[in-house]
């Protein structure tokens, strides 16, 4: 019979217990969100979307087991009943009462045949165990309770995928880590942030496998906008994390400080020795020093890297885990926006595994200038073969941008521009029916005959917006302004330039020329606006000045 310690014990008994009610201490403990750049706040593509989902919600199943289970408050119990259990005599009744009330070993030697006290499944000591990583690693109760909690059954699936996945990115990152100076096992923290997921985002925006935050990934060199976010690239994060954490061990001397900074910011480790807590452990035993979600963060690693580097001794065998492998990569220049579907059809691969390859892009299209996209290797021979045929047959893509006023739709947007809603949805990642808010700015996939009126329209670059004010009389576009008809036109709700244009029946830049109007993608009209216009008859709707 094996003796389970009682942090064990009391993380599977919190897991077995009912949730806590709604309104609990999980909001109010979630780390404030920091607001990302307008671009990156964009939605993805819908079929990107689906998946981002699926992998944020395993983000939040595992968040909300942990909160359940709260393994620490069990590894502290079980620390409590230890300390109690030390001031007796090994023969004492009631040192023999305590252990049969909580059905565990709470005495006897430090450690027996060899074994770890509190993990009998590893066949060998600590100092053994220990020399197996390039980490610190501890064996306390804290520890034992995440390995406990990783085992649970309904925690246990998530782990499983988690090791399939770590099949894969482990050796990679810790190639990257090797390079950038850390240490190799460093890579387990990515298991316990995202469990390896490319797409992942947590409640407070963090995303991709190392779960950067905005202002973080910014500031580490990642790229965020409205076609690639590069905290999804598992590459480019894990060089990004390597050196936010070389930053963070440099400021503190200690990878469990490191770590826990990297959950909670170096600032509040700071503010921790500042009140006389150097050690990591003495920071969790203080009173209110650190959330419970950073005092649980380092032995998670911990218990997370035990695990894996002993998944059958644990129970977590090959034939429950679906090792995935490292698909290699060559890159091949995309000098324009292109849909990946045609990508796949120069490279001959199905879409799906270049979305697989390259996780950082945001819509099924390369971004609007060069792009070095990931193909599986030996496919970049055959695209490049391709690219030339394809390319021309696909044509080129434009873009327009279009920030919602108050009042306006993405349909009028979609109409003024000549493009069908379904493809100004898919392009935004916009589901039908979903409320879009005036101040939103949404991309608009142009038709040849938009592109032509915006290039014509816009010759230089775009001025600030402002109100339609007094223009200077305008000239008219009839060499003899005596058979022409001046006239003003009142902006509804709604209207944009480019519906004014089409109910009058004139070309868009005349109107835009006649009224002052350089670029009339970023011209703000306002409902009560007039605008002049002039034709061979008053037209309907307009009056005449004065």
């Amino acid at each position: 019979m094996i003796d389970i310690p009682v942090a064990a014990l009391l993380t599977c008994l919190a897991l077995a217990a009912p949730p806590e009610a709604p309104g609990d201490r999980v909001a109010a403990q979630a780390p404030p969100a920091e607001p990302a750049a307008a671009e990156a706040d964009a939605p993805d593509d819908q079929e990107i979307e689906a998946e981002v989902e699926a992998q944020s919600q395993e983000l939040e199943d595992l968040r909300a087991a942990e909160e359940q289970a709260r393994p620490l408050d069990s590894a502290q119990a079980g620390e409590r009943a230890s300390r109690a259990a030390t001031g007796l005599g090994l023969e004492s009744p009631l040192r023999q009462r305590l252990a049969e009330a909580l059905a565990v070993d709470l005495g006897g030697p430090a450690e027996v045949a060899g074994r770890i006290p509190g993990l009998p499944e590893i066949d060998h000591d600590l100092r053994r165990l220990r020399a197996e990583f390039d980490i610190p690693l501890e064996v306390n109760d804290a520890v034992v309770a995440y390995v406990r909690f990783f085992q649970h059954p309904k925690v246990r699936p998530h782990f499983v995928r988690w090791l399939a996945r770590s099949s894969r990115w482990l050796p990679r990152f810790k190639e990257i880590l090797h390079k950038e100076g850390l240490p190799e096992d460093t890579a387990f923290l990515a298991m316990i942030e995202s469990g390896f997921a490319s797409l992942a985002q947590s409640r407070a925006r963090a995303v991709g496998p190392w779960q950067f935050i905005a202002g973080t990934g910014k500031r580490m060199g990642l790229t965020m906008d409205f076609w690639v976010d590069e905290r999804r690239d598992p590459e480019k994060s894990a060089r990004a994390a390597a050196r936010y954490l070389k930053e963070l061990h440099d400021q503190f001397g200690d990878w469990r400080l490191a770590w826990a900074g990297y959950n909670a910011g170096g600032g509040k480790i700071a503010r921790a020795q500042r009140k006389g807590y150097q050690d990591f452990w003495a920071m969790t035993r203080g009173r209110r020093v650190l959330k419970r979600e950073t005092a649980g963060y380092v032995p998670k690693l911990m218990a997370a890297a035990i695990v894996t580097k002993h998944a059958k001794a644990f129970g977590f065998g090959p034939d429950e885990v679906e090792a995935e492998s490292w698909v290699p990569y060559e890159l091949v220049p995309v000098p324009r926006a292109t849909l990946l579907s045609e990508v796949a059809r120069a490279a001959e691969v199905p879409e799906k595994i270049l979305l697989d390859l390259n996780p950082e892009l945001r819509r099924t299209c390369t971004p609007p200038r060069p792009y070095d996209l990931k193909v599986p290797k030996g496919q970049a021979e055959v695209f490049a073969r391709n690219w030339a045929g394809v390319s021309g047959e696909a044509g080129e893509l434009a873009f327009a941008r279009h920030r919602l006023e108050k009042g306006e739709s993405v349909a009028a947007v979609a109409q003024a521009h000549g493009v069908s809603l379904a493809a100004v949805q898919r392009m935004n990642g916009l589901k039908p029916g979903r409320k879009v808010h005036p101040g939103t700015e949404i991309v608009i996939p142009l038709t040849a005959l938009a592109r032509r009126q915006v290039a014509q329209a816009e010759p230089d670059p775009p001025p600030r917006r402002q109100r339609v004010r007094p223009a200077p009389p305008p000239r008219p576009p009839d060499p003899d302004p005596s058979s022409l008809t001046r006239g003003t036109v009142k902006v509804a709700s709604g209207d944009s330039l480019w519906a004014i244009a089409r109910r009058l029946g004139v070309a868009l830049e005349e109107l835009c020329r006649w009224n002052g109007i350089r670029n009339p993608r970023q011209h703000k009209l306002f409902p009560g606006d007039e605008l002049v216009v002039y034709s061979a008859s008053t037209p309907a709707g307009s009056r005449s000045p004065g």
